[in-house]
């Protein structure tokens, strides 16, 4: 069997030249728009950071409001709404940004949307009852990003909106390495209709028009390239990882704007740390944690907390002037996280007198310090325990990042009592369960572990030995958190060598698969098979 190598696709600055250059200037506000594709541009900070680093005496501001599996009608943000109001919803959150320029990044959901509902796969949970039984195509895809397009241009102060519309990127296809993965032949094909509507709009429109063609299957060099990059740019085949985005940042995006290459791109990264720490502010404020508590029907209980809202507002401020600055001085540092401690506890937290049957007997194997606000366990096949801790619970204070917890706790002297403590993670915002990798154990100690936290279902592996997590993954994304204590929960392999995982009735859930679009828009059970990538509603 020929082995397929992926080629990424550095078409020469000179096939550009006749294109004006897209300018982004004083006082601009970009917004960028779309589904996963743009959605984990914010954790990655790729494609802002190039921006900046184009453009690095202008002070613009970039915020993101895309989210995963979205389409151009705003299915994946209706929460408690019928899925026709997810557009209004997406007009405050346009409203918030109130752009000059509009970065659009979809398609790959709307063609996955288009597998599901064509799939008759009731595992994937299509729910034609509230999206209706008119199956997405690449015609209707245009009319509705057509028509999103005008929202944005109606919503501009000035009247006036500049549109860059990006394409999705191909499947790429991974199964030498995962067998289990689908052939991407039969997407690619339909992914290619996605594009050439995209294409055929930003024409119409005067829009600016990105060709994501990063990946290509090839047997040999492609005449267009001028390198063939043998390395992965998913990790599922649908979805950028750092790589990716690294080299959609200084290839495509960059060629189709105008844009010079930068000489090296690895000495930027203080600048884009100070995106990454500005966008993650944004998010905490755009997206809030508990946010039926903040907006919602349960607005009057649990602090009301919703006046915090604009505290992020002079916050924010302060993130864009940090980026303006490493923009123009990369030498400078970056900035410092400000994380939120878990508090100090000098006495144990519960004394409770347990009423016991005859032979039984009950003991303290663990307590505070040792662990920070535990919600949630695991043991490992070693008879180590691995537990979620959320200081940070119910919702983040403003100004503060994530930092919460996942601990493993040993007795190693096997008298009964825990007595040693590593923080495998100490970076995540509230994780709400956790599950020791059983494929990777082999009957030892685990050294790498799945964890729900916020809006995604996380990869957290140590890969020198350290007992730390040194690598992060982002496996599924698009958990909905109105509830935080309704977050995803309860993660437990099955006999099968399926990971099983619950999310409670105040969620809705939107993810892109490379099988198809998945929604849970209620409690239920879930379940994802790493060796295919399969999600689905169990």
């Amino acid at each position: 069997m020929r082995a397929l190598l992926f080629a990424l696709i550095l078409v020469p600055s000179s096939a550009f030249a006749a294109s004006p250059t897209f300018e982004i200037v004083d006082g601009d506000r970009v917004m960028l728009l779309g589904d996963t594709l743009l959605e984990r541009e914010a954790t990655y900070g790729h494609l802002e950071t190039r921006m900046h680093e184009q453009f690095p005496a202008a002070h613009f501001s970039v915020r993101n409001i895309a989210w995963s599996a979205e389409t151009p009608l705003g299915w994946s943000r209706a929460s408690f709404d019928p899925a026709d109001k997810g557009i209004d919803r997406l007009k405050e959150h346009i409203e918030l940004v109130q752009p000059t320029v509009a970065v659009l990044g979809f398609g790959m959901a709307a063609s996955l949307q288009e597998m599901t509902d064509r799939s008759n796969d009731w595992t994937l949970n299509p729910d034609p009852a509230r999206y209706g039984a008119e199956p997405m195509t690449a015609a209707r895809f245009k009319n509705e990003l057509g028509g999103l397009m005008d929202i944005i241009t109606a919503s501009a102060r000035g009247g006036k909106v500049r549109f860059i519309l990006l394409s999705p990127i191909q499947h790429e296809d991974l199964r030498s390495e995962r067998p289990g993965l689908p052939d991407p032949a039969a997407h690619n094909a339909l992914l290619a209709d996605y594009r050439k509507a995209i294409a055929e709009l930003a024409k119409e429109r005067d829009a600016t028009f990105v060709p994501c063609d990063l990946i290509r299957a090839t047997t040999g060099k492609d005449p267009a390239s001028s390198a063939i990059i043998n390395s992965k740019l998913t990790d599922n085949g649908i979805h950028l990882n750092d790589n990716g985005y690294r080299r959609l940042s200084i290839s495509q995006f960059s060629d189709a704007l105008g844009w010079n290459t930068p000489a090296n791109p690895d000495a930027r990264e203080a600048l884009r740390e100070a995106v990454l720490l500005k966008n993650e502010l944004w998010f905490n404020r755009f997206r809030p944690a508990n946010s039926t508590y903040l907006f919602g029907f349960r607005k009057r209980e649990q602090g009301r907390n919703a006046v915090e809202m604009e505290q992020f507002t002079p916050l924010l401020k302060a993130a864009d002037e940090e980026i303006w600055k490493l923009a123009s001085n990369p030498t400078a540092p970056a900035p410092v996280k400000v994380v939120k401690a878990a508090e100090p506890v000098t006495a144990p937290l519960l004394s409770p007198d347990f009423k016991l049957a005859d032979g039984l007997e009950i003991s303290l194997w663990a307590e505070a310090p040792m662990v920070a606000k535990p919600v949630q366990m695991n043991w490992d096949a070693a008879g180590r325990l691995w537990v979620v801790g959320t200081p940070i619970y119910p919702m983040i204070e403003p100004g503060k990042f994530a930092s919460d917890t996942i601990h493993i706790l040993a007795d190693t002297n096997h008298d009964g009592k825990a007595d040693k403590s590593i923080t495998f993670a100490d970076d995540l915002l509230l994780p709400t369960c956790v599950e020791p990798d059983i494929t990777m154990a082999k009957g030892g100690p685990a050294s790498a572990a799945y964890a729900g936290a916020s809006t995604e279902l996380l990869y957290l592996s140590d890969t020198n030995g350290d007992g730390v997590s040194d690598q992060k993954r982002i496996v599924l994304s698009g958990f909905g958190t109105e509830d935080t204590h309704h977050n995803i929960h309860t993660l437990y392999w099955g006999p099968d060598g399926i990971l099983y995982f619950d999310q409670s009735v105040y969620t809705h859930s939107h993810m892109e698969t490379p099988w198809g679009i998945v929604r849970l828009n209620s409690g239920g059970v879930l379940s994802y098979d790493p060796r295919t990538e399969r999600t689905q509603v169990f």
